[in-house]
């Protein structure tokens, strides 16, 4: 539960100024492209879905929300 209270507090430190959507990861529903900080696709031109705070795997590049890059399950508010 540490690690969902950790990643709540970086998003809320992000949200104060205003870099909270740059850090976001969004996915298209029309071709499923992921992009970091931008909100409309560059494949199609169709707004995307945020999937929450996001980053590129060092390893790979391969663009990931922090809870798979971490491996942990965060509880969605309500």
């Amino acid at each position: 539960m540490k690690a969902a209270a950790d990643l709540a507090s970086v998003r809320q430190l992000l949200a104060q100024p205003g870099q909270l959507e740059a850090h976001t990861l969004f996915e298209c529903s029309g071709c499923g492209e992921r992009q970091l900080g931008q909100r409309r696709c560059e494949a199609c031109g169709s707004f995307c879905r945020a999937l929450g705070l996001g980053a590129a795997c060092t390893e790979c590049g391969e663009l990931l929300i922090l809870t798979e890059l971490f491996d942990v399950e965060v509880p969605q508010p309500n």
